[in-house]
């Protein structure tokens, strides 16, 4: 109970083989990272829930492991504390560790991993480099906003799907990447555009895609 926050943290990395002298620089770097309210000589038991878990999260992650293994870490943190866990994550991984996590979010993994394995019951369906992965399915998503509207859009040849939202943005799904091309010419004869963005699926749509296929 009478634990500060210091003393927590260099307990975790003693136990990990740091010696204090290495860790006592990097705990106020730490927690300005994680945005923990309070001072290093606090009482653990003296800070609310949310400073209490980052405390947690730095003590995994501030003795700076080569390796880390990581089961749904963002699993029941809110938005706040997963954006800073995923921070850090990267943070380490800028300074050479290596991060193995599973994850049903793909949105994380997107942003973190630069190799994927993704499994479908148990079984292996896609295996390799994320940008490399996406590109394969080619550039099948597009962003337009132009002077083009949703029904002429809808008429150009490989166009799959087009959905207007709120802000006015012509969300395109493609059949050929090639119909880009087309899009792009027609618009700009309205002259400036404020959005042309084509890129690859992203990976939440490929694996629902790679789902459907196994379950089909």
């Amino acid at each position: 109970p009478k634990v500060t926050i210091q003393d927590q943290l260099l307990y975790f990395a003693e136990l990990r083989g740091k010696s204090r002298k290495e860790i006592e620089p990097k705990i106020d770097f730490w927690m300005e990272k994680f945005q923990v309210k309070g001072k290093k000589t606090d009482k653990v038991k003296s800070l609310s829930k949310g400073n209490q878990q980052k405390v947690q999260l730095i003590a995994t992650l501030i003795h700076e492991p080569k390796l880390i293994i990581l089961d749904e870490p963002f699993s029941g943190l809110d938005p706040v504390n997963a954006e800073l866990l995923k921070d850090g994550i990267l943070e380490l991984k800028k300074h050479g560790s290596c991060v193995i996590f599973s994850s049903h979010n793909m949105d994380n993994v997107e942003k973190i991993c630069d190799h994927l394995i993704m499994l479908r019951n148990g079984k292996m369906v896609l295996n390799g480099k994320v940008h490399e992965i996406r590109e394969s399915f080619g550039r099948t998503k597009l962003f337009l906003e132009s002077g083009l509207s949703q029904q002429e859009v809808e008429e150009i040849e490989g166009v799959k799907k087009v959905i207007l939202d709120e802000d006015n943005t012509l969300e395109i799904t493609l059949e050929d990447p090639e119909a880009g091309k087309e899009i792009f010419t027609r618009a700009t004869q309205f002259g400036y555009i404020p959005m042309f963005n084509q890129q690859p699926p992203t990976l939440e749509e490929i694996f629902k895609l790679k789902a459907g296929e196994i379950d089909a």
